[in-house]
């Protein structure tokens, strides 16, 4: 035997037969169905409600309450966020919250599961179906302390199959669709649910915009925001793996986001994480910087020592601004300044700096503009 033989991993049997059995099954069996006996309320009603109830467990629980521990939740929320995320049939909440932990902690690196330096496949699910090394304990130790948790993980399997195939088979028998409410309300959602949450780990690596960090891989992808429930501004959440939110800004597509803000405002949630605006704006002023940079050296000669001066002067002023108005706010949460401490009180201080980093945005915004309608230098 080779030594390159001897640390090959060995096959996961039962990962790869069940992940290219429901995909080869689904895609044979649905449109058979749809085919022979049409769409009826009961399959359609029963795919939807388990595919919502369950990605957003994926993604609100498993992902952003258990893995980024970004809010707290009372115990039937954490209940609920359990049962249906077992319903994703992808492991455990323990295993699940261990694999995404070392993969935060190594992204792009040898010991990320789901490196997609190894390529799309492997990223993709091609991991999944190799017995891979076994995180540390330790990674989960903060999980194991929750009963609920422990809880999920001894009996993972049967909730899962519980909820992917046990509750479509009672909805069939009442109403008759038992083979459409196990066709399309179990094995084609099974399949979604599952691509769902792999797209994230390699389109969303590969493909899309990097605004606040090109440091690793994630990208923004506004398309699988839509169909991983707000799951899709990587980016974003690989820069700030704290914030609750994914879709940062208002407009952007992110329901497990939402459903955590009510859930708050009933109170049931709490300790809802944030990154502060200025983190957010200074990680993509830094990201503009540098990509102004590498686009002088392409421009006209003539042009760039002019401009790369005038980058650097805006630069500047808006890095110095954003600092003194993080460090303000910083220093607001701690505690009231005292009186006769400061020229002025704290909150008039923080609103001069706020309009002083207005008008150095304005100045960047302007600079960048000008950048952008350069000549470029001739190519060979």
């Amino acid at each position: 035997m080779t030594d390159a033989t001897s640390t090959r991993p060995g096959i996961n049997w039962l990962n790869l037969v069940f992940l290219l059995g429901t995909f080869l099954a689904a895609l044979v069996s649905t449109p058979w169905y749809l085919i022979k006996y049409g769409l009826g309320w009961p399959e359609a009603v029963t795919f939807l409600v388990i595919w919502l109830f369950v990605g957003l467990s994926v993604t609100a629980g498993y992902h952003r309450l258990f893995s980024h521990k970004t809010y707290q939740a009372a115990w039937p929320v954490r209940l609920f966020l359990l049962i249906f995320g077992a319903g994703a049939l992808e492991n455990s909440v323990l295993n699940w919250a261990a694999d995404h932990r070392v993969h935060h902690s190594h992204v792009d690196e040898e010991r990320d599961p789901y490196n997609i330096q190894k390529g799309f496949w492997w990223a993709h699910m091609g991991w999944i179906f190799f017995e891979n090394e076994t995180p540390n304990p330790s990674v989960v130790r903060d999980l194991t302390e929750d009963p609920l948790v422990v809880w999920q993980d001894k009996y993972y399997a049967l909730i899962g199959i519980g909820v992917a195939f046990g509750i479509p088979l009672i909805v069939g028998l009442l109403t008759g669709h038992v083979l459409g409410c196990l066709i399309i309300g179990s094995l084609l959602r099974v399949v979604v649910s599952h691509h769902g949450t792999f797209f994230i780990n390699s389109l969303c690596h590969m493909v899309g915009r990097q605004p606040y960090s090109t440091e690793h891989s994630a990208r923004d992808s506004p398309i699988m925001a839509v169909l991983a429930f707000g799951e899709g501004y990587h980016n974003y959440h690989h820069s700030f793996p704290f914030d609750y939110r994914n879709g940062v800004k208002v407009w952007q597509f992110d329901p497990a986001k939402w459903l955590i803000w009510t859930l708050s405002r009933v109170g049931l949630a709490r300790d809802l994480r944030r990154a502060p605006d200025a983190a957010v704006l200074k990680a993509k002023i830094e990201v503009q910087f540098e990509r102004a940079k590498e686009r002088l050296q392409e421009v006209v000669h003539d042009f760039r020592e002019h401009h790369e001066a005038q980058l650097h002067e805006a630069y500047t002023r808006l890095q110095t601004t954003l600092h003194e108005l993080l460090s303000l706010q910083r220093r607001g949460k701690a505690r009231p300044v005292p009186a006769g401490q400061e020229h002025l009180p704290l909150e008039t201080r923080i609103g001069l700096t706020y309009h002083a980093l207005e008008e150095a945005l304005r100045e960047w915004k302007q600079t960048l503009r000008q950048m952008n309608r350069l000549p470029m230098a001739a190519t060979a």
